[in-house]
């Protein structure tokens, strides 16, 4: 009792202290100024999301403190979460309007998102309001040379320079307009003034550089590379300037050995030593970038943005178990980390755990909705998943926040590309060559839109430039070698196919198109041929088996097809054309079992194509077993309720199995919308007239079914049904007659014959 009475006095003693002791912190006004001052103390030492802790607390005492907003504008600024910044800035501005600081960032923040309109008119409001603010009329500047206002921004960088000609940033300025107004002998002299100015500083001295290396004065170039070091040799950002000046002249080895010393030189300094890492990554050389990144990772344990870009390489080499891993042991710690969730959610895209992916993507954008990534990796998985629309939706957020995010216009054009929309593909292209301008996507995406709008030239334009920009690649030979073979132009088109073989001797694009040309000159044997003697070389070669077992198809050979595409479909397990094609073979043999079987993992890859549960239906219903046909239909129409054929199936089926009449007659109509000149919709939505006892209304389409297919016994037998109900005895007893003697063992004759003796003479 003692000790209790103890621990309660100073239990009492601590609620008395806390109350008398700290009336000033229970002040607003004092607590939400601590919280700026102690998130102000973050954001100086470059701790950010900390700094953007403190200044949340802040709004949370005060939403309209405008320095809060301000601040964390700024954070975000730094972290490059540009919406949120965007949205922060405009909300200071809303509650202070004359802060012109908050006006500038702004501006900044429009021109670098391509607006470069809004960012001139931000510069217009503050001059208007402060005409001597130089920064203003820095960006005024910049935005007149984006619009091509060249004479503008040349006259207001020289109005920057007389409001400020001790500043060495203004003369850098003047120096970039004249640059783009090719008037490079006025930009070098600014430069040096802007030097002269600040000789410590790296920043003219760089730009000076930049300037000779567009001019290609490469030693020149070097110099002041050099001279940059010299300043500040603590600093990387010269040493990569350094790398990619001898990059751009072909002289990757220097450039390597460049970041190589870097990496030694500054083994403090993350940016320093991540150079060499980050140049492999560039370069997409996967997989020296993962052996360097796993040196990294052990060298520096305690850096998280190494051992996160090291997972991020591990699932680009398809190396999930560690990924996963190493992924799992920093969610213990970091478990609403928005990057390793995302990571997380990769992972689960590749383990086939889609539903999980989902959630834990989900969870990630949550956490951060403006994070394009986020956005975009839940997309890949509603496609993996076959939601086609959620992922489209996805994508099309994550272009939104993040209008330079390449993967996801790519993923937006190959979901353009799959549905047919060429306007929507060729508006995708256009957009990836603004912002990629020397990556291949945009033109082959151009080119393609435009080759299915049978423009030619535009399409030839675009692929040309593919070649221009990407001349070691077999891809643009290959697509003008399709546009050739498209345009009967053989010839050149065998040649450009074997240029892009050239090029890259094992493009499999371009050894398809020989292929397709033999097939177009209707030589399969030939074909054939080229396909054995190629496999002989890459026996593990999936698509060649694949084009194999077409070639054989179109050779007469069935057999040695089923063979070649069960080989496709063995080594890529994921190929549902192999198994599609596997299926139709195998139907067309009589192996009805082995196409179920078929089939049924084509489903499994991709649970949204209507088309595998219709043929699959179909087989089923070969095999009298219409209940489980019956199911996949609906599976069908609950993916694609407009779906033609498997309202057409579902109908017919619940015609004859005792179905609500109303239902079929509902499917069938929905059928005849989809496949009007198809003798089948005909004859289904005829028959769905008959049991509902519309016979007049029935007549013309089963008509109509028996004048396009006449030896059909099924139609026959319908026609004449009707035909009795009409009582036209005798047109029903021609037609019933005729039906028996299509096929008299099947069962259908069987019916006829009973329709038959129910049905007097006249």
């Amino acid at each position: 009792m003692g000790r209790t009475f103890k621990l309660r006095c100073h239990l009492f003693l601590l609620v008395l202290l806390s109350v008398s002791g700290g009336g000033c912190s229970r002040d607003p006004e004092v607590r939400k100024q601590k919280f700026i001052e102690q998130g102000n103390r973050d954001f100086q030492q470059g701790k950010y999301p900390e700094a953007l802790i403190f200044y949340g607390r802040a709004l949370q005492i005060d939403p309209r403190f405008a320095e809060a907003h301000y601040k964390l504008a700024q954070c975000h600024l730094r972290l490059s979460n540009w919406a949120l910044a965007h949205s922060e800035l405009m909300r200071t501005i809303e509650l202070q309007p004359d802060n012109w600081a908050a006006q500038l960032d702004l501006g900044v923040l429009f021109l670098a998102g391509g607006k470069s309109q809004e960012a001139k008119d931000r510069a217009l409001l503050i001059l208007h309001s402060n005409p001597s603010n130089t920064e203003a009329q820095v960006l005024l500047s910049n935005a007149d040379v984006r619009l091509g206002n060249l004479k503008d921004a040349l006259q207001v960088a020289k109005v920057a320079v007389d409001m400020a000609p001790t500043r060495s940033s203004v003369y850098m300025n003047l120096a970039l307009v004249e640059e783009s107004s090719n008037a490079f002998q006025e930009a070098e002299a600014h430069l040096k003034k802007a030097h002269s100015l600040e000789p410590n500083s790296i920043a003219p001295v760089m730009a000076l550089g930049n300037l000779y290396q567009r001019q290609q004065r490469w030693p020149e170039a070097e110099d002041q590379m050099y001279s940059a070091i010299a300043l500040a040799p603590a600093n990387p950002l010269p040493r990569g300037a350094l790398a990619g000046l001898y990059l751009s002249q072909g002289k990757n080895d220097l450039a390597e050995k460049v970041l190589s010393d870097a990496k030694q030189q500054l083994h403090d300094d993350p940016a320093g030593y991540r150079m060499l890492g980050d140049y492999y990554l560039r370069r997409s050389d996967f997989p020296k970038a993962l052996a360097e990144f796993s040196s990294l990772s052990a060298q520096h344990p305690n850096d998280l943005q190494v051992k996160k870009t090291y997972i991020h390489l591990l699932i680009l080499n398809q190396r999930i178990s560690e990924a996963a891993r190493l992924n799992d042991e920093l969610l213990k710690t970091r478990p609403q980390d928005v990057e390793i969730l995302i990571f997380r959610g990769q992972i689960q895209i590749q383990q086939k755990k889609l539903d999980d992916a989902i959630v834990t993507l989900r969870q990630a954008v949550r956490n951060s909705p403006e994070n394009a990534t986020g956005h975009y990796q839940l997309g890949m998985a509603f496609q993996e998943k076959g939601n086609a629309g959620e992922a489209e939706s996805e994508w099309r957020e994550a272009v939104r926040l993040g209008p330079n995010l390449v993967e996801a216009w790519r993923a937006l054009g190959i979901s353009a590309t799959q549905r047919g929309d060429w306007n929507a593909l060729e508006s995708i292209g256009e957009q990836l060559k603004k912002i990629a301008p020397t990556a291949q996507y945009g033109y082959l995406f151009c080119a393609t839109a435009r080759f299915n709008k049978d423009d030619a030239a535009s399409v030839e334009a675009n692929l040309r430039r593919l070649i221009e920009i990407a001349p070691q690649s077999a891809l643009g030979y290959a697509r003008m070698g399709q546009l050739r073979a498209a345009q009967n132009r053989w010839r050149e088109a065998e040649t450009f196919y074997r240029q892009a073989l050239t090029q890259e001797p094992g493009s499999l694009e371009a050894f398809q198109g020989l292929v397709d040309l033999d097939m177009r000159r209707n030589q399969p044997a030939e074909a054939v041929r080229k396909l054995k003697s190629q496999i002989a070389h890459s026996p593990d070669t999936a698509l060649l088996f694949f084009l194999l077992g077409q070639a054989q198809l179109k050779n007469k050979q069935p057999a040695e097809a089923e063979q070649a595409l069960t080989r496709a479909a063995q080594l890529d397990k994921e190929n549902q054309n192999a198994l599609i094609l596997l299926a139709d073979v195998q139907t067309s043999r009589g192996e009805v079992d082995q196409a179920l079987i078929s089939y049924q993992r084509a489903i499994e890859l991709a649970p949204s194509n209507v088309r595998l549960y219709v043929a699959k239906g179909s087989l089923l219903e070969m095999k009298g077993n219409t209940e489980q046909a019956q199911l996949l239909y609906q599976k069908a129409l609950s993916i694609q309720p407009e779906d033609a054929l498997a309202a057409n199936n579902l109908a017919y089926l619940m015609l004859e199995h005792g179905g609500n009449v109303n239902v079929a007659l509902t499917l069938a109509q929905t059928a005849r919308r989809g496949l009007p000149n198809m003798p089948n919709s005909a004859d289904t939505l005829g028959w769905a007239y008959y049991h509902n006892s519309a016979f007049s209304v029935a007549a013309p389409l089963l008509e109509e079914a028996v004048k396009k297919v006449p030896l059909n016994a099924t139609y026959r037998y319908h026609l004449g049904m009707i035909y009795q109900k009409l009582n036209d005895s005798k047109r029903g007893r021609t037609e019933l007659e005729k039906a028996i003697s299509i096929d008299p063992n099947s069962s259908i004759a069987g019916k006829a014959r009973q329709a038959l003796r129910d049905t007097p003479r006249t």
